[in-house]
């Protein structure tokens, strides 16, 4: 017993240091911040979304605020690539391969920052909330490669 309190010590702090994402789990994840970091979607929409993640993954005032505010973060960055791809593209039939290089560093640098904000997620939550947000990437990612 008398080791009982720092077994349990080091073991919270183990999980609280969490270890990155898996690309599965990862993909729910970039799942929701897209829908929230959208250019296309309705405001309104956009709410009704993280009011059903806040039902579906139990989520706290605070935790719904930070997946808020990673996808919040998430937006500036989808619109210079929209308005950078468009001016890219403008007036061409053919892209050359300089133009492809371009766009593939533009979705290069939003896949960077959408793994950038998933982790900050993962670490803002609960590990409890944590570990229901990779296990549902987890089960999607598994549903998808059975219908492959």
């Amino acid at each position: 017993m008398r080791y009982f309190v720092p077994v349990m010590l080091l073991a919270s702090a183990i999980c609280l240091g969490q270890a990155p994402p898996v690309p599965s789990e990862q993909q729910y994840l970039r799942f929701i911040l897209l829908n929230i970091a959208s250019l296309d979607h309705d405001p309104e929409g956009i709410k009704a979304f993280e009011s059903h993640l806040v039902k579906q993954f139990g989520l706290n005032a605070q935790e719904s605020a930070s997946i808020h505010a990673a996808g919040q973060a998430l937006r500036p960055l989808l619109d210079q690539n929209r308005r950078a791809g468009r001016t890219i593209a403008a007036g061409k039939r053919v892209l050359a391969p300089g133009d492809l290089a371009a766009l593939r560093d533009m979705d290069a640098q939003r896949e960077q920052r959408i793994a950038v904000l998933a982790s900050q997620i993962l670490s803002d939550v609960r590990p409890v909330t944590a570990a229901r947000l990779t296990a549902a990437g987890r089960n999607v990612a598994a549903g998808t490669a059975k219908k492959k």
